[in-house]
């Protein structure tokens, strides 16, 4: 009976053993639903942070598209302007580019021309405004390398080996 006894305590013990086991992996398997719920609680954290500053940034990117945009064309107050306006048909692209500016700033000064004034144009005058013409390239002046200083001819050589 000694046998017997042994082989059912052997029995017993591995049921045991069995019963342990499985209470480890019932664990683990907890552990491990749990650890994917707070891996897809930090995605779903981090792609919303990802998606608000995506949507800060191109705001910004806009408002200074539209805020250089009124300078160009004649805004009394370029920060008025950027804060009248209707925004709808301003977008930014993939690629990074505003577009739409120039067609809203358009419309906005139709409706309140009061907000700009004349475009200045190069080489006119209003008033006290006066549009400066664009300067004309000048002539480059000849070099004399027999009459030139030491300084002179060295700086030049220098410039010139620098593709200046």
């Amino acid at each position: 009976m000694s046998g017997s006894e042994n082989t059912l305590e052997d029995v017993e013990g591995l049921r045991q053993a069995l019963a342990e086991a499985m209470d480890e992996v019932k664990s683990v398997r907890q552990a491990m639903a749990d650890a994917e719920a707070r891996q897809e609680e930090l995605q779903r954290t981090h792609e919303e942070v990802i998606s608000r500053v995506k949507r800060e940034s191109d705001h910004d990117v806009m408002i200074a598209a539209l805020r250089s945009e009124a300078i160009r064309m004649g805004a009394h107050n370029p920060d008025d302007v950027v804060r009248l306006v209707n925004m709808e048909g301003v977008s930014r692209n993939d690629d990074g580019t505003v577009v739409g500016v120039t067609e809203v700033l358009e419309r906005t000064r139709n409706d309140r021309a009061y907000l700009f004034g004349d475009l200045v144009r190069p080489g006119y005058s209003s008033g006290t405004t006066v549009g400066h013409p664009a300067p004309k390239p000048g002539e480059a002046e000849a070099f004399n390398a027999r009459s030139a200083t030491d300084s002179d001819y060295e700086a030049r050589k220098w410039q010139f080996l620098a593709g200046a």
